[in-house]
C-alpha cells in the first residue's frame, strides 16, 4: 500500500473507523482539549492537564493520500511550520473521490463502482457485501454497501441530514438505558453540531418547484384521517431535505462529516497536531486482549493468592493492523473505541473471539478467553468472563417499498434534484396495538432511474434458484447472470434520449418503515477452523437482515400504502402507475409460470412440491397481492444498526431483555461488558431503530460520548 508505520506505536485512545460517529467523537474530544487548554492558560503558572496531553490515533481501512507520518501525535518528525502540515492534512480529509463528489451520483458509487476485494483502495470509497438469500423476499440476494475513507458511510449515502422525528418516541422506551433514555443527550449534541456543520458550509436545505409546493402543501393531503377501524393516520407537512452539500446548484458537491466537522477545526487550530494522528489504509485485523492483574500490597499486608486472582481483569490493550505489506501492533493506554459501523464492528469483534460462545465455535473461532492466559493463573475467576454477549444479533434496517409513476411533463420539477429525494411526509399509524407504525413517505424524482432500474430489474434474477433434484444454482452463476443483465439494461439506458426521458418523467413514492420488528444477524466464518489466533482477513462475513420476517412489518407497510393512495389521488391523478401496475402484473405472471414449472417438475421427479423458503406470511387484513409485491420489491434503506446493542445494568445478569436470550453487548457508558478499555460508538449500539437516517444520530452519539469517556 505504500504506507510506512509511524515511529510512535502507542497512543492514549485508538478510534477504529472514520464514519460519522468517529467524526462526532473526535470533534467532541478535540473541542474539549481546546477548552481545557484555554482554562489552563487562564491560571497563572498552571501546567497543561492530562486532557490536553491526550494523544489519539484514528485508524481507517480506506486508502488516502494522507501520509501516516505527518502529524504523528507528537511522536513523528514534523516540519517547523505546523500550520502548513495541519492545513495539508485538513485539505486531504476534505478530498472526495471523483466517483462520488456529487450527491446525485450516490447510487452508482454505492452499487456499481465496487472494489474486487474487501480492502478499499484509493480508487474506491465503497466496500460491497451481499446478504444471504432472504427467505421472506422470495430468496432475493441484497447488496450491502459500506463506506470507506474519511467520512465512512457519508461518502456513499444520499446525504440526508435528518433529526429523529420524535425523540420521546424513539428514545423513551425500555430499550435505551440510563443517560440515553428520553433522547436528551442525543438532542443536545445534535443542537450543538448542526450549527457547526452549517457554519462550515456543510448543510444545504433544498426546495421543490412552485408547482410541486402547491400540490404538496395541500392541507387535504396532510390531514389526519380515519382509514380503518382502530387505525388513525397522522401525517406531517411536507418536509424538504437538508443535505450534506456545499453548493445550491444541481452539481452540488458532497461534504462528508469529517469534512464538515474535523477539517475546519484542524485548519483553525493547527496546534492540535500534537494530539491527533490519522492512519489510512490500515485494516484492523483483531483486538488483542490480556489479563491486567493488580497486586497492590506491601510487606506488612501482602496480597494473598486468592485475592490476587480476583484482581485479574481482562483488558483490550492493542490492535493488530494490516498495512498491506506488513503488520503492526498499535497499543492503547486508555481506550480502544470501535466506530466502524453495524456491519464491520461486530465482524471485528467476532474475529477477535468476542461474542456468544456457541456462535464462535460454529464459526470456527476460539473465544478470546481460550486465547489468553493470565501470567499468574490459568484458571481465572469465571465471573470475569462473559460468554453470552450477543455480538452480531439484533441487526435492524429500515425497509423501503416503492410506488413508481410515469408522469406528464407538467408534473416534472423545474430542475433536477440534488440526490433524487425531493422531500417526505412523516406518517404515524396510531393503532390499538402496542407499537405504532412510523413511516416516511418519500417523494423522489427520476435522476437516478437510469441506474436504479437496471440494478433492481436485474436484481429480480439475483436469488437462490432451486433446480430439480434439490440442486442449487451455483452462486457464481447467479452473480454472473445478475451483472450481465444489469450491464445490458444499463447500456440500453445510456441512450441519451431514453435517459433524459426517464429522468424527466419518472417519479416514485417510497414507503420507508422506520421501526421494523424484523431482526437479523451478522456472523463470520473462519476459513482456517478453530485456531488460537484468528484475524478478520481469515473470515467471511455473513449478513442476514431477515427482512419482513415479522408479519407486523408487512401489515405496517400496508397501512402506509393505503394512506399513500390518498396522496396519489391528490398529486398524481394524471399519472400512470407502472409499479406495481402493469410491470408487476406481467412480472408476477412470468415468475409464477417459471416457479410452477420447476415445482411440478420436482414433484414428478420425487421432490417436494412446495419450498418453504418461498412461503410468505398469510392471514390478517393484508391482500395476497400486496404480500407478494412486498416480498418481490421491498429493499433496504441501508440504515443498519443494533448488532452490538446497549442495555442497562440489569441486562448484564438477566436474559429477559429487549435483546433476548443473552446479554447486551455494551452498557450505557458504551463499554463492552467484561472487557475494560474497549468501547463501541456507532450505530451498532442502537438497541432499536430511530425514525431518521442514522448518520446525524451517530455523529451526535459520538459527540455525547466525548463528554464521559474521560470520567
Amino acid at each position: 500500500m505504500g504506507h510506512q508505520p509511524p515511529k510512535e506505536q502507542e497512543y492514549d485512545i485508538l478510534i477504529v473507523g472514520a464514519g460519522p460517529s468517529a467524526a462526532g467523537l473526535l470533534y467532541g474530544i478535540l473541542h474539549r482539549i481546546l477548552l481545557d487548554r484555554g482554562s489552563s492558560d487562564d491560571e497563572v503558572g498552571a501546567s497543561s492537564s492530562n486532557l490536553s496531553r491526550v494523544r489519539i490515533a484514528v485508524l481507517e481501512r480506506g486508502n488516502s493520500i494522507i501520509n501516516s507520518s505527518t502529524c504523528a501525535g507528537g511522536g513523528g518528525t514534523l516540519n517547523n511550520n505546523n500550520d502548513v502540515e495541519m492545513l495539508s492534512i485538513a485539505s486531504q480529509i476534505e478530498h472526495v473521490h471523483p466517483s462520488n463528489c456529487h450527491l446525485k451520483n450516490w447510487f452508482q458509487t454505492a452499487h456499481y463502482n465496487i472494489p474486487s476485494s474487501s480492502r478499499c483502495g484509493a480508487s474506491n470509497p465503497t466496500i460491497l457485501h451481499t446478504t444471504i438469500p432472504q427467505t421472506y423476499l422470495h430468496n432475493r440476494i441484497i447488496d450491502v454497501p459500506t463506506g470507506s475513507g474519511w467520512g465512512g458511510g457519508t461518502n456513499i449515502n444520499a446525504g440526508l441530514i435528518m433529526k429523529p422525528h420524535n425523540f420521546r418516541d424513539d428514545f423513551d422506551n425500555n430499550s435505551w438505558p440510563g443517560r440515553w433514555k428520553g433522547g436528551g443527550l442525543i438532542h443536545n449534541s445534535i443542537e450543538e453540531i448542526m450549527p457547526v456543520m452549517e457554519k462550515n458550509g456543510g448543510l444545504l436545505t433544498t426546495c421543490t418547484s412552485l408547482l410541486y409546493n402547491d400540490l404538496l402543501q395541500n392541507e387535504e393531503v396532510c390531514a389526519s384521517s380515519q382509514e380503518d377501524e382502530g387505525v388513525e393516520n397522522y401525517c406531517s407537512k411536507f418536509q424538504h431535505p437538508t443535505l450534506s452539500s456545499r453548493s445550491s446548484s444541481s452539481s452540488n458537491r458532497r461534504v462528508n462529516y469529517f469534512a464538515s466537522l474535523i477539517a475546519p477545526l484542524l485548519k483553525r487550530h493547527p496546534e492540535l497536531c500534537s494530539n491527533v494522528t490519522f492512519l489510512s489504509g490500515v485494516q484492523v485485523e483483531r483486538i488483542l486482549i490480556r489479563y491486567s492483574c493488580s497486586a497492590a500490597g506491601n510487606e506488612d499486608n501482602p496480597v494473598n493468592e486468592q485475592h490476587q486472582k480476583h484482581q485479574c481483569k481482562p483488558q483490550a490493550w492493542a490492535v493488530e493492523c494490516d498495512y498491506g505489506d506488513h503488520r503492526e501492533i498499535i497499543r492503547s493506554k486508555r481506550d480502544i473505541i470501535l466506530c466502524s459501523g453495524a456491519i464491520a464492528t461486530p465482524s471485528l469483534l467476532l474475529a477477535s473471539g468476542i461474542g456468544v460462545e456457541d456462535d464462535l465455535r460454529t464459526a470456527g473461532i476460539a473465544p478470546w478467553y481460550e486465547q489468553v492466559k493470565c501470567d499468574i493463573h490459568d484458571d481465572i475467576d469465571d465471573k470475569t468472563v462473559h460468554r453470552n454477549l450477543l455480538v452480531g444479533h439484533n441487526l435492524r434496517d429500515h425497509i423501503l417499498l416503492p410506488r413508481i409513476f410515469l408522469t406528464p411533463r407538467l408534473y416534472n420539477v423545474g430542475g433536477e434534484s440534488h440526490n433524487s429525494i425531493l422531500g417526505w411526509w412523516m406518517i404515524r399509524n396510531l393503532t390499538s396495538a402496542s407499537t405504532d407504525s412510523k413511516i416516511q413517505l418519500q417523494l423522489a424524482d427520476g435522476i437516478q432511474m437510469d441506474y436504479m432500474i437496471p440494478h433492481f430489474a436485474a436484481g429480480a434474477l439475483r436469488r437462490r434458484w432451486v433446480l430439480p433434484f434439490a440442486v442449487n444454482l451455483p452462486e457464481a452463476w447467479i452473480e454472473s447472470l445478475f451483472i450481465g443483465m444489469r450491464v445490458v439494461l444499463r447500456v440500453f439506458f445510456c441512450i441519451p434520449l431514453l435517459s433524459t426521458w426517464a429522468k424527466q418523467h419518472f417519479v416514485s413514492l417510497n414507503l420507508c418503515l422506520l421501526n421494523p420488528k424484523s431482526t437479523g444477524r451478522v456472523t463470520v466464518r473462519s476459513s482456517k477452523g478453530i485456531q488460537s489466533r484468528t484475524s478478520l482477513s481469515d473470515c467471511t462475513v455473513i449478513i442476514d437482515p431477515n427482512y419482513l420476517s415479522d408479519s407486523w412489518d408487512v401489515e405496517s407497510l400496508w397501512r402506509g400504502w393505503t394512506f399513500s393512495s390518498r396522496i396519489k389521488q391528490q398529486c398524481f391523478n394524471r399519472s400512470i402507475e407502472i409499479l406495481p401496475g402493469y410491470t408487476f402484473s406481467i412480472g408476477v405472471a412470468i415468475f409464477s409460470l417459471i416457479s410452477s414449472a420447476i415445482h411440478w417438475m420436482k414433484a414428478l421427479l420425487g421432490g417436494r412440491l412446495h419450498d418453504k423458503h418461498n412461503e410468505t406470511h398469510s392471514g390478517g387484513n393484508v391482500p395476497t397481492w400486496f404480500r407478494r409485491y412486498a416480498a418481490e420489491f421491498s429493499n433496504p434503506y441501508y440504515h443498519w444498526c443494533g448488532t452490538c446493542a446497549m442495555g442497562g445494568e440489569e441486562d448484564s445478569t438477566t436474559s429477559t431483555t429487549t435483546t433476548r436470550n443473552g446479554e447486551s453487548v455494551v452498557d450505557e457508558h458504551l463499554c463492552v461488558r467484561g472487557l475494560s478499555n474497549l468501547r463501541i460508538c456507532d450505530a451498532s449500539v442502537f438497541p432499536d431503530s430511530v425514525s431518521a437516517p442514522p448518520a446525524l444520530t451517530c455523529a451526535a452519539l459520538g459527540h455525547a460520548a466525548s463528554s464521559f469517556i474521560f470520567e
